[in-house]
């Protein structure tokens, strides 16, 4: 364990003063973790807030020698899971995640429509995994970090999340079975 005057960040001490800079990098993924979980972005302000705050209070628990994102992430993604419970009204919210069209050239608008709708119909155990996954980009080894879950487990979980989904919405490039 670190203590509570010092913070380890790549292999090497960072100080109380320096939390926030040491976070920084780590800030606009986590936002994006936040709002594609939430999907509003002022919801995720609020999340992503409240987890630096309980990131601050409790960066003595952050293992020496750990890496600082997916301890960070994972903070991010129970503060996300405890709004959900807290807010009955989400399942019927439309969803507001970023347009995938601006990351995705030649996606149709009504494709990603339907994803978005396919996504929303999955439980959110799959919707995270799957948001950690290729909205975020992270590799099967920081999922399972962030998770707390092994690289395998990541994996496993990532491709039966994928299974669910592919009823739900034909995905580019699979076959179906009509």
């Amino acid at each position: 364990m670190v203590d509570g005057d010092a913070l380890m960040v790549d292999g090497r001490a960072v100080e109380p003063d320096t939390f926030m800079d040491a976070l920084d990098p780590v800030l606009p993924m986590a936002y994006r973790l936040a709002r594609g979980f939430l999907r509003n972005a002022d919801e995720a302000e609020d999340v992503l807030q409240e987890a630096t705050l309980k990131a601050w209070k409790h960066r003595g628990s952050l293992r020496a020698g750990s890496p600082l994102r997916p301890w960070f992430l994972a903070i991010v993604a129970n503060q996300c899971r405890q709004t959900m419970r807290a807010r009955w009204w989400s399942v019927i919210r439309q969803p507001d995640f970023p347009s995938a069209s601006q990351h995705h050239a030649g996606v149709e608008p009504d494709e990603v429509e339907t994803l978005r709708q396919a996504l929303l119909r999955l439980p959110t155990r799959d919707r995270l995994i799957l948001v950690l996954r290729y909205y975020l980009d992270l590799s099967f080894q920081d999922i399972g970090a962030t998770l707390h879950i092994s690289t395998p487990a990541a994996r496993v979980r990532t491709h039966r999340a994928l299974a669910r989904l592919r009823p739900i919405v034909a995905i580019p490039g699979e076959l179906t079975d009509e």
